[in-house]
């Protein structure tokens, strides 16, 4: 006679939380992806902010960050052209 072996139900990952899997993905859940503003699409940058911290930031967010940050046209070739003497 076989034996049955009864299977255990898969364990869900709480409400707001998620497993990773074997292939280390993760899938966001609904409310904080909305939350954040993301979008199916997103390029996202992925940072360590420390022993079981992760941090995941849109991509344009940050171009939009640090532009502006240099001058442009001559300005921009005076500098360049000042630090390639400092390094000459």
């Amino acid at each position: 006679m076989a034996r049955v072996v009864k299977k255990e139900p898969a364990r869900r990952a709480g409400r707001q939380g998620s497993r990773i899997s074997s292939k280390h993905q993760v899938t966001i859940p609904r409310d904080a992806f909305t939350a954040a503003g993301l979008h199916e699409g997103d390029l996202v940058r992925i940072e360590a902010a420390g022993p079981g911290r992760v941090v995941l930031t849109r991509q344009d967010d940050l171009l939009d960050h640090f532009s502006g940050a240099m001058r442009a046209g001559a300005d921009l070739r005076r500098t360049v052209g000042d630090l390639r003497d400092e390094w000459a």
